[in-house]
C-alpha cells in the first residue's frame, strides 16, 4: 500500500489520485503549495520530506528542471528531462504534467519515472549501430518505418531524422521499390535472409555500390530489418583483383610464348640446381632431350672450374644479398665437349617474398669467344709491333752511345799509335806499341761482334707469337746447362700459375737462358745453387720470376749500372757483361719491363713483367 502525504485531510482526493501511480507523484494547489507526494518521488529525487515540503527549495536551482516545470504548470506528456540528483552522475526522467479541476479544488500534478537505464541501453544500441557503415531500417512488412539508424558519414544521403513513421517506399525510385517489395515477399515466405549487391540504389552515383540485406528479427512476424551497406571499396577491390588476375593470366601467357618460342635459351631452375623446365632453344643448344634435362642437375653440366663460382652466385640470391647476376660459364654439350654460355639469372618470388624458382637465360657465345681470342692475339701482335718500333729508336740511341764510348776510345788510340810508330827507333818500344795497337783493334772487333749479336736479335722481331709452354722450355734449357748443373749440384723448382704464355718463343728462350745461366754462374761455394722459376697474374700483367740463392748484387752501389753494356760487378767469374743488357732489350722490345731485388750473400730475384699480355690457358688451346 503506497503511503501518501497530504496536507488537507478533509479533501484527500489528491491522495486518492496519488494512489493510482507507481511513478513519482507531486501535487500542488492553485497557490503553488505542495499538497501531496508519494515515497517514489522522494526515492527518485533523493530528497527529504522537509525539502519536498519547502516552497523555497523548489524555487532554488537545486530543484533543477523538475522545479521549473512545477513553476510553469504546463500540460505535456512524455517529456524527457535531465534532473540533478545527489550521488548520481546522470539522471533522466520521463515526466508528464497535468492540470486538475474539480468543483472544490484546482491544482497541478507531475508524474515521473527514472528512465536513465533505458536511455543508456538505447544510447549504446544507437552507438553500436552508428559505428557501422550501414543504414538500418526496422519497418513493417507493408514498408512503414518503425526505427532508423544511420551513420552520418554514409554515402547514401537520406532525411533519416524525418523517416520514422513514414513509408520506406516514399524514398525509393520505382525500380528499387519493386525489387525491395519482391525481396520482402521472399523473406516473409522463406523466413531466410536475402542479400543483394547493386549499384547506387538511389541512382545518385554510378560509381558507388551497396549491399542490401533483409531479414526477419527473431520471432516477430510483422517486421523486417533492412540494412544498406556501402561496399564501394570492397567492390572496387574485387574489380581490381579481377583485373590483376586478368593481367596475371595475360603475363603468364606472354611468358609462356616467350619461353616456348624465344631464340634465347631459357630454363627454370630450383634452388638446389634441378632443371624444372627448359625451352626448345636451350635443348637445341646443349643437344639434350627434354626428358634428359629434367632428369639431371645443372651442376652436372657446369665445367668443374666454373662450379664453385656458380654455386656461390646462386647462394647469394638464396640469401637475398643480390636479386640477379650475369656470368660467363662453360656447359657440357651432349656430345661431350664444352661450350661457352653467357647467362643471366634472376629470382622469381612468391607473394610472401620467398624465392619460388630461378629464371636463367642462356646464349651460346663459343664462336664469339674464338673470334675474340683471335682478335686479342692480333691486337697483341699489333701492340707489340708498335712497342717494338718505339724501342728500336731507344736502342739505336743506346747503340750510338755504345759506339761513341766503346769504339771511339780504341779507334783513337789506334790512330795515335799509327802516327807515333814512324818516330820510334827502339825495337822493344815498337813491339810494345804494336801490341797496344792489336789490343785496341781486338777491342773494336769484340764490340762490333756484340753489337752485331744485338742487332741480329732485333732483326728477329718478325718472328710470330705462339703459345709457349713455360715448363717445357725451362726443362730444355736446364738440360742444355747440364754440365754446370751437375758440377754445382744445382736444384730447380718450378711453380707456374700461368703455364702457357703467348709470346715470341726465341725471345722467351733467350731471356730464360740468360737469367738461368747467371743464376748458375754467380753462386756461393758453400751453398749449392737453388733456383726457383714461377709465373702468376698481376692485374693485366703476367709476371715471370727467376730466383737464386747466389752471391747477390749490391743494388745501392751498382743498381743504375746493372743493365748497361759491358758492366761487370764481380771479379773471378767468366762474364762479358752483355747478358743482362741483351735481356733488357728483348723484354722492352714488346713493351715489358725488368726489375730486380737482391741482397749481397743471399741471392737475387729477377722479375719480368709482360705488360698488357694475354695469357693463354689450356682450355683456349
Amino acid at each position: 500500500m503506497v503511503q501518501i502525504k497530504t496536507f488537507n485531510p478533509v479533501n484527500n482526493w489528491w491522495g486518492a489520485i496519488a494512489a493510482a501511480f507507481e511513478d513519482g507523484y507531486i501535487a500542488i494547489n492553485q497557490a503553488g503549495q505542495i499538497v501531496a507526494f508519494n515515497p517514489s518521488a522522494l526515492e527518485i529525487l533523493q530528497i527529504s520530506e522537509a525539502q519536498m515540503e519547502d516552497p523555497d527549495w523548489w524555487k532554488s536551482t537545486s530543484a533543477g528542471a523538475l522545479g521549473s516545470l512545477l513553476q510553469e504548470q504546463k500540460e505535456f506528456v512524455g517529456l524527457k528531462i535531465r534532473q540533478d540528483v545527489p550521488h548520481k552522475k546522470d539522471c533522466w526522467l520521463h515526466v508528464t504534467g497535468k492540470a486538475l479541476h474539480t468543483s472544490t479544488e484546482t491544482g497541478y500534478i507531475l508524474t515521473f519515472r527514472d528512465v536513465t537505464g533505458y536511455l543508456e541501453i538505447n544510447r549504446s544500441l544507437n552507438t553500436i549501430i552508428s559505428s557501422l557503415d550501414d543504414i538500418i531500417l526496422e519497418m513493417t512488412i507493408d514498408g512503414i518505418i518503425l526505427h532508423v539508424w544511420m551513420n552520418r558519414s554514409a554515402r547514401l544521403t537520406l532525411p533519416w531524422m524525418e523517416m520514422q513513421g513514414k513509408s520506406a517506399y516514399h524514398y525509393m525510385p520505382d525500380r528499387l521499390k519493386k525489387e525491395i517489395q519482391q525481396l520482402i515477399r521472399e523473406v516473409v515466405t522463406s523466413g531466410k535472409e536475402v542479400v543483394r549487391v547493386m549499384q547506387d540504389p538511389l541512382d545518385g552515383d554510378q560509381q558507388v555500390w551497396y549491399r542490401i540485406r533483409l531479414l526477419k528479427p527473431g520471432t516477430a512476424n510483422n517486421t523486417i530489418i533492412l540494412s544498406i551497406h556501402d561496399v564501394t571499396a570492397e567492390y572496387k577491390a574485387n574489380q581490381e583483383l579481377k583485373e590483376a588476375r586478368t593481367q596475371l593470366e595475360d603475363s603468364q601467357q606472354v611468358f609462356k610464348s616467350v619461353f616456348d618460342y624465344s631464340p634465347t635459351g631459357i630454363a627454370l631452375l630450383s634452388l638446389d640446381g634441378q632443371w624444372l623446365d627448359v625451352n626448345t632453344s636451350l635443348l637445341d643448344t646443349l643437344g639434350y632431350t627434354h626428358e634428359e634435362m629434367l632428369g639431371m642437375s645443372a651442376r652436372t653440366l657446369i665445367h668443374p672450374d666454373d662450379l664453385d663460382i656458380a654455386t656461390a652466385q646462386i647462394q647469394q640470391i638464396t640469401d637475398r644479398k643480390i636479386n640477379s647476376y650475369r656470368a660467363e660459364q662453360r656447359y657440357r654439350h651432349h656430345d661431350g665437349h664444352y661450350i661457352y654460355m653467357y647467362l643471366a639469372c634472376s629470382a622469381m618470388l612468391n607473394p610472401d617474398e620467398t624465392i619460388r624458382y630461378l629464371i636463367v637465360q642462356m646464349i651460346d657465345v663459343t664462336e664469339l669467344k674464338h673470334l675474340d681470342s683471335e682478335a686479342r692475339k692480333k691486337n697483341i701482335i699489333l701492340h707489340a709491333t708498335s712497342i717494338d718500333l718505339q724501342q728500336k729508336i731507344k736502342q739505336l740511341f743506346e747503340l750510338n752511345q755504345i759506339i761513341a764510348h766503346n769504339l771511339r776510345g780504341p779507334a783513337t788510340a789506334l790512330i795515335s799509335s799509327v802516327e807515333l810508330l814512324p818516330e820510334l827507333k827502339d825495337m822493344e818500344e815498337e813491339q810494345a806499341l804494336l801490341n797496344h795497337m792489336k789490343n785496341s783493334a781486338n777491342s773494336i772487333i769484340n764490340t762490333l761482334n756484340d753489337l752485331k749479336e744485338v742487332l741480329a736479335q732485333q732483326a728477329n722481331t718478325d718472328l710470330p707469337f705462339t703459345q709457349c709452354d713455360l715448363e717445357d722450355i725451362t726443362s730444355q734449357l736446364w738440360s742444355s746447362l747440364n754440365q754446370q748443373v751437375v758440377e754445382k749440384n744445382a736444384q730447380l723448382n718450378m711453380h707456374f700459375q700461368i703455364p702457357v704464355l703467348f709470346y715470341c718463343r726465341p725471345y722467351l728462350e733467350n731471356i730464360l737462358f740468360h737469367l738461368i745461366n747467371n743464376a748458375l754462374t754467380y753462386t756461393r761455394p758453400e751453398a749449392p745453387p737453388e733456383i726457383t722459376i714461377g709465373t702468376w697474374q698481376d692485374e693485366d700483367q703476367v709476371v715471370l720470376m727467376v730466383k737464386d740463392n747466389g752471391i747477390g748484387i749490391d743494388l745501392q752501389k751498382h743498381g743504375e749500372q746493372l743493365f748497361r753494356y759491358k758492366k761487370k760487378f764481380h771479379r773471378g767469374y767468366e762474364s762479358k757483361g752483355v747478358g743482362l743488357f741483351m735481356v733488357r732489350n728483348q723484354i722492352r722490345t714488346f713493351g715489358g719491363s725488368l726489375d730486380v731485388k737482391s741482397e749481397v750473400g743471399k741471392g737475387s730475384s729477377f722479375f719480368v713483367y709482360f705488360n698488357n699480355r694475354v695469357h693463354i690457358t689450356k682450355e683456349d688451346e
